[in-house]
């Protein structure tokens, strides 16, 4: 029989009493988020070794009570909402709760993954983690307009999507194992795609990126006859896939198209072809893959118009002249560092171009390297959609040295 005067820890949740209906009209959810909050980096941490002095009738009170405080915080906030009219009042208050949630839930998550929990405590932390869900899951069905899309999701969902994805994509490998006719470079570039999604810890997961991802595989795993290589792409075009190497597999397909063409009115008239065929897809609205790059549709027409204008204004360009090159940016960058530090600039919004190639080609004409004076835009569009590791570390240097010098200045 366990001795009472040795507990530290009373029935938990009974410190906070916010049921009441005098409490919830004047009360805040922000008052059951901070007790969640506070018991579980406190008393309720596995590190805390009173807790293992809860015995099962305290473990399901806690439970009972939590279960309580997650109806309770329903109502508060409907109320907290209503009492703000400012739209972006409103999104704030959600964007903090829905924050506070999700990193109560990965704390919770990181407590579960812990070997030397018993059965009484590990069913606490799990009743308490679906609480927190279904108050989660509760803020995104009721305050859609508000809800942070751009936020990471949470732990314990985390799983169960990576769970769910992994399975649509063997139910996508069987049926395309019977396909001969599809482009099995596109496929692996597709499959790899997810695979960095599901494997790669630096890969923050958003709920705007399950929810496209959930999406593509589910345009693919619902179409009626067994998918083309055409069928793919249309529906990648239709998804808005602006992932760069789909984008440099696109390049390289319409690049391949038109060298075997004998002269540059019929490369023209091809490419001006699968501009038509490319603005004649449909297009989902709201739907993008990557929201810092320009869509799929504004980088393929705008590679193919500067590939026009190239081609109208003939192969053979005249050498530069002295003057042209005292007019150029002479850099000792090599031509990936360089077009990674452009990229950089885009997907921080400081470059705002509407597409990408006509920006690269420029950049190529005023731009020296230090191993060359020209600069190829091929070369250049390459580094940019696809730089190497050695290249990242590299500008990682580059701008831990920029930070040193900023801070003499």
């Amino acid at each position: 029989m366990k001795n009472n005067s040795t507990r530290q820890i009373p029935i938990v949740f009974s410190q906070w009493k916010v049921n009441e209906e005098k409490e919830l009209l004047f009360g805040s959810s922000s008052m059951i988020l901070d007790k969640w909050n506070t018991l579980i980096n406190g008393k309720l941490s596995y590190q805390n070794s009173d807790i293992e002095l809860l015995d099962a009738d305290e473990i399901q009170t806690a439970i009972n009570e939590s279960e309580d405080d997650q109806q309770t915080v329903r109502s508060m906030l409907i109320w907290d909402l209503v009492d703000k009219p400012n739209i972006k009042d409103k999104e704030e208050y959600i964007k903090v709760n829905q924050a506070i949630l999700i990193r109560i839930l990965d704390k919770l998550f990181s407590y579960t993954q812990t070997k030397q929990l018993n059965e009484n405590l590990l069913l606490l932390y799990n009743a308490i983690s679906q609480h927190l869900q279904s108050t989660l899951d509760f803020i995104e069905d009721f305050f859609g307009n508000y809800f942070d899309r751009t936020e990471k999701i949470p732990e314990p969902y985390l799983t169960i999507a990576k769970a769910n994805i992994s399975k649509q994509i063997k139910r996508l490998k069987n049926i395309l194992s019977k396909q001969e006719s599809v482009d099995i470079n596109l496929i692996n570039l597709i499959y790899e795609s997810i695979h960095r999604l599901l494997n790669d810890e630096s890969v923050v997961i958003t709920y705007n990126l399950y929810a496209y991802h959930k999406t593509l595989l589910n345009e693919f795993l619902t179409q009626r006859v067994m998918p083309s290589t055409q069928d793919i792409i249309e529906v990648l075009y239709f998804l808005n896939y602006n992932e760069d190497n789909f984008i440099t597999y696109k390049y390289d397909w319409l690049k391949q198209s038109i060298d075997n063409l004998p002269s540059s009115k019929e490369k023209i008239t091809a490419l001006r072809f699968e501009q038509k065929k490319i603005n004649q897809l449909s297009l989902k609205l709201n739907c993008c893959y990557n929201t810092n790059m320009p869509s799929l549709k504004d980088q393929m027409n705008g590679w193919i118009d500067e590939e026009v204008k190239f081609l109208e204004n003939g192969h053979l360009l005249d050498k530069p002249t002295a003057a042209e090159n005292e007019s150029k940016i002479h850099t000792t960058l090599s031509v990936a560092k360089l077009a990674l530090l452009l990229r950089l600039l885009v997907i921080d919004k400081i470059i705002i171009n509407r597409t990408v190639a006509p920006m690269l080609r420029v950049a190529a004409k005023i731009f020296t390297t230090l191993q060359k004076e020209d600069i190829s835009f091929g070369s250049m569009e390459t580094k940019y959609h696809a730089p190497d590791k050695a290249t990242i570390n590299a500008v990682k240097d580059m701008l831990f040295k920029w930070i040193n010098i900023l801070g003499r200045l």
